[in-house]
């Protein structure tokens, strides 16, 4: 059953315990009394009994009153809105609250308008108060210098920060608020006294197709008896927190983008409170301020990776005034196959070249020893295409005459961990093979296959591609080519390619699983069955897995 349908027989349902209990008759004559509005309503059987002064857009609400029949409009925020006149008693009328995207004005954006439902009728109007929120606030980052003294001023950046009724301090901290169930904000408050809107781009998300709101607000900062605890933001839509501290507070990483970048690669990381950043380390690698570039929004730092740390590196780790953070980096017992010493090519033909041409200008930029080149200008009708294929080395722990590859042990990825979240990995930089622009006219048909072989001998061959209709060569992707970890597939910049075990075929695996029968072979062929020719040219190293810890 349609969920809009459900809403709608679960708020009658509500409407007729109510008001029957309340009401067991209607006036025959709809027209004995002034309208009045006493309250609003949701379809939610567990707040049957609850009233409501405000309500998100697209919600179904019920307007409970007296002399409400015969209605003849009704108004939300001066916009008329359609109800169904079947569902119109005496008591009650039901509507859904437009969206944005119908066109509909928030008293946010829009100072004309009135907080209020409007219900006109053949015996007279009713009018009550009622709001229309903007989606719920979040704020990102904090931005001030330090210390941050009684005075200062100090930028809240984020999401949808307007109707706020309230902006204070707390002595309570955010990590605390993030594993406690509260239904108000405790502690020692300190309220701001008035606040600037600096920013408030009020736009359409194309990806979410629903409208949000950047915000920057400006604050002074208020006397404060505690140096550490949360800032928070109550608006008409909700309530947003973020960490507060007078000092640089610890550094947080949320994500790096890739754990095992190559020469050349620009490596991202992503977070809160890279303030004054003092060092970042990796292995035996120290990288000062003048090695690294740190945003002015202090939540991402940049490095032109230019040096691979020795072996029997696990981590990177930032450093500023308020602490360290580290994140697992370099782990070379994830590393399969570097293309230099880790791994054996069994040489099949047609094969990818191995090289170690590098050039600080030019693409491919690496001089991280040797990477696989599938530079091969235009492909079509390939149906066994160029490849590479790779073992540990011959050997004697597989029936196939090979060892086996060493995984990561479990103090790495844990034993029950799911194969969704355990990844094939390499970098990839994708010069000239523009999968990113097929359409339906254009294809662009070739893809990457996949083949793996187990311990114990069980196959897995996986293609990302199927046929919409050979007949006029019109094919389809089932995830990017190549794609990142988010589904992008960027151009000219070296990238973490990653496409999990469970997509290679392994649903329903743990981790455990898989290092328990082994990984004795792995293959990446170009295939390109269509007449159809498509330019292909990108390098990919590092070959390894990756595990993707659930948040």
């Amino acid at each position: 059953m349609n969920k809009h349908i459900l809403k709608i027989a679960s708020l009658l349902a509500i409407l007729f315990v109510g008001l029957t209990l309340n009401a067991c008759h209607d006036d025959d004559d709809a027209d004995s009394g002034t309208p009045v509005i006493t309250g609003v309503r949701v379809p939610d059987p567990a707040k049957a009994d609850s009233l409501f002064t405000k309500s998100g857009p697209g919600q179904i609400i019920a307007i409970i009153g007296q002399n409400l029949g015969h209605a003849l409009k009704v108004y939300i925020n001066d916009q008329e809105v359609y109800f169904n006149p079947t569902m119109n008693t005496n008591h009650s009328l039901i509507v859904t609250v437009p969206t944005e995207t119908d066109g509909f004005r928030l008293t946010a954006f829009d100072s004309t308008l009135k907080d209020e439902i409007r219900v006109e009728t053949t015996h007279g109007t009713a009018v009550y108060s009622f709001k229309i929120t903007a989606p719920g606030p979040a704020i990102s980052r904090l931005q001030a210098i330090y210390p941050r003294l009684a005075g200062d001023s100090l930028y809240i950046h984020g999401l949808n920060l307007i109707d706020v009724e309230k902006i204070y301090f707390t002595d309570i901290e955010a990590a605390q608020l993030d594993t406690t169930v509260w239904q108000t904000v405790g502690g020692t408050h300190v309220d701001v006294d008035g606040f600037s809107t600096v920013t408030q781009d009020h736009h359409l998300n194309t990806r979410t197709n629903a409208y949000e709101t950047t915000s920057v607000l400006g604050i002074k900062i208020p006397n404060l008896s505690f140096t550490k605890g949360a800032l928070v933001v109550e608006t008409a839509a909700g309530t947003s927190y973020i960490a507060f501290y007078k000092n640089p507070g610890q550094p947080v990483i949320h994500s790096i983008s890739s754990e095992m970048p190559v020469y050349g690669e620009t490596l991202v990381i992503r977070g809160q409170e890279f303030v004054q950043v003092e060092s970042i380390k990796y292995g035996d690698v120290t990288l000062t301020p003048d090695q690294f570039v740190v945003a002015e929004t202090e939540d991402q730092i940049n490095i032109r990776f230019r040096r691979e740390p020795s072996e029997g590196c696990k981590d990177l780790t930032v450093t500023t005034p308020g602490g360290s953070v580290s994140v697992p980096f370099y782990d070379y017992s994830c590393l399969l196959v570097d293309f230099d010493e880790i791994g054996t090519n069994m040489g099949w033909d047609p094969k990818a070249e191995i090289t170690d041409e590098c050039d600080d200008d030019t693409p491919p930029y690496t001089s991280s020893g040797c990477y696989a080149s599938f530079n091969l200008g235009s492909v079509a009708q390939s149906w066994w295409g160029t490849m590479i294929y790779y073992i540990k080395n011959w050997g004697t722990q597989a029936a196939s005459g090979h060892d086996l590859f060493d995984l990561p042990g479990y103090d790495v990825i844990p034993a029950d961990a799911s194969l969704n979240d355990v990844y094939l990995a390499c970098e990839v930089f994708n010069h000239d093979s523009r999968w990113d622009l097929a359409t339906d006219e254009d294809p662009k048909n070739a893809y990457i296959r996949y083949y793996m072989v187990l311990g114990n001998g069980t196959s897995y061959e996986y293609d990302n591609f199927s046929w919409k209709n050979y007949d006029i060569q019109a094919g389809q992707y089932n995830s990017p080519v190549l794609g990142s970890i988010d589904k992008e597939q960027p151009i000219d910049t070296w990238y973490r390619h990653c496409i999990s075990f469970a997509e290679l075929g392994m649903a329903g695996m743990t981790y455990a699983d898989l290092k328990n029968n082994g990984l004795d072979e792995i293959r990446m062929q170009i295939i390109n069955q269509s007449t159809k020719a498509m330019n292909i040219d990108f390098y990919i190293d590092n070959l390894r897995i990756y595990y993707n810890k659930p948040k």
